[in-house]
């Protein structure tokens, strides 16, 4: 890993780790375009969009991850429980 690149995974940790969960998601997307096949750095592009509660860019970051490593055993389940909030649907409930 070059030292820009891990300067950036530096400032994307600690503002992940202060919350600023849209500050991170930026700082990965740096690497992202950096290292385009770094399946780490898509990996938390994806958690950061779960956790800003966009489903459909965590779905595709988490899907780019499984392009890269299709045996990344975290994506898979994040793909597969993404897919399934998004797939709900309860007669019982308004779904529109």
């Amino acid at each position: 890993m070059n030292k820009d690149i891990e300067n950036i995974l530096v400032d994307a940790q600690n503002f992940e780790s202060e919350g600023d969960f849209r500050s991170a998601l930026e700082k990965y997307k740096e690497i992202t375009e950096l290292d385009k096949d770094n399946a780490e750095a898509h990996f938390k592009v994806g958690e950061m969009h779960h956790q800003l509660g966009e489903l459909p860019k965590a779905l595709s970051a988490y899907i780019r991850v499984t392009d890269l490593q299709p045996d990344h055993k975290k994506a898979n389940v994040k793909i597969e429980m993404i897919q399934s909030i998004m797939n709900f649907f309860n007669p019982d409930l308004y779904n529109p």
